[in-house]
């Protein structure tokens, strides 16, 4: 009898791959009908949760089992409950709630559809800046607040901020809804914010701000981010949060010099992007948002560790380091 050849490759991965938006968009539906936050609240049968839902039993039920095989909720006699997961971050007014992230990515479908010809063109689908209008970005960075703060708060306690290092002065680049700043405040009452990005987005970070309580250490800079004037010697902590990515390479660099300038001496530069490894050959998710920037921006992309280090020791910066927290990448603190 003919011996099967375990190693011989086989189309499975290529099956998976494939189908692989349906997992991403039995998650999307199941946030846009609030199924996790109707189980929250007692509705744990298919009919129960439909109804809470206002949508057809059979679709909820097919949902449902979809959503317990990908293990976001448990299936056992007919009823479902929540992970812990899901728990955690699905269930709408929770602190840590995750769904408006995974409805940012809903908005990315359409873009997405259109990546052969993107590939073949080398142009966006859509070009993301200010051409998009306020009411894109006003959205966008209230749906991004979830990834980002998080990480800025591991950030803050790893750096020490409100223990060893008191009385800071602050200024976020492209704040957006300001989750990076906000929480670098919450560390530590005696630092002050400058939050800087479009006036129509200021007026998003104005209302994050409020609501955490700390508008009375906040100023904000108006304006386009290229074009804005950040001062001279004037911080001790400059944030770049997820905006290298879209400013692509050039545009980086000269931001990089700009905010040199805008740090005191012994000021540090702390970056948060998607970095991938070095060949660009492992590194899943930054290497796919490289893909995403490709899709959405004109210059964007997604850049190495040795790309930062040798364009910050360019620029001057010196003690590049890195920091460990809960996100895709580590964060990047260099010192002037």
């Amino acid at each position: 009898m003919e011996k099967t050849d375990t190693n011989e490759p086989n189309p499975g991965k290529i099956m998976e791959t494939s189908f692989a938006y349906a997992a991403s968009r039995v998650l999307i539906s199941g946030v846009d009908l609030e199924v996790f936050t109707h189980i929250a609240n007692g509705n744990h049968t298919a009919a129960e949760i439909a109804k809470a839902a206002k949508a057809s039993q059979r679709g909820i039920e097919i949902l449902l089992n979809s959503l317990a095989a990908l293990n976001f909720i448990t299936k056992s006699d007919g009823t479902y409950d929540l992970t812990p997961l899901s728990e955690k971050f699905l269930v709408k007014g929770t602190p840590a709630y995750y769904g408006d992230f995974v409805l940012h990515i809903d908005s990315l479908w359409e873009p997405w559809g259109d990546l052969t010809k993107v590939v073949k063109t080398g142009k966006p689908f859509q070009k993301v800046d200010k051409e998009q209008g306020v009411e894109f970005f006003q959205n966008l960075v209230s749906q991004l607040f979830p990834m980002s703060y998080p990480c800025a708060k591991a950030a803050s306690e790893i750096l020490g901020v409100g223990d060893t290092w008191k009385g800071l002065s602050v200024l976020d680049v492209a704040a957006g809804s300001g989750a990076w700043s906000i929480a670098f405040a919450q560390s530590d009452p005696d630092t002050k914010v400058t939050a800087q990005d479009y006036p129509g987005v200021l007026e998003v970070t104005k209302k994050f701000v409020d609501k955490f309580k700390l508008s009375r250490r906040f100023s904000y800079l108006p304006g386009d981010l290229r074009e804005v004037d950040f001062g001279y010697d004037r911080y001790d902590l400059i944030i770049l949060g997820h905006i290298c990515h879209s400013e692509g390479a050039e545009k980086t660099r000269i931001l990089l010099s700009r905010a040199l300038g805008a740090l005191k001496d012994g000021g540090k530069l702390l970056i948060a992007d998607m970095i991938p490894d070095d060949e660009r050959a492992t590194s899943v998710f930054p290497l796919l948002f490289a893909v995403n920037m490709l899709v959405n921006t004109t210059e964007g992309n997604t850049f190495t560790m040795a790309e930062y280090r040798e364009w910050l020791t360019d620029a001057g910066f010196c003690d590049i380091t890195t920091i460990d927290v809960p996100g895709p990448s580590p964060l990047i603190l260099a010192k002037k």
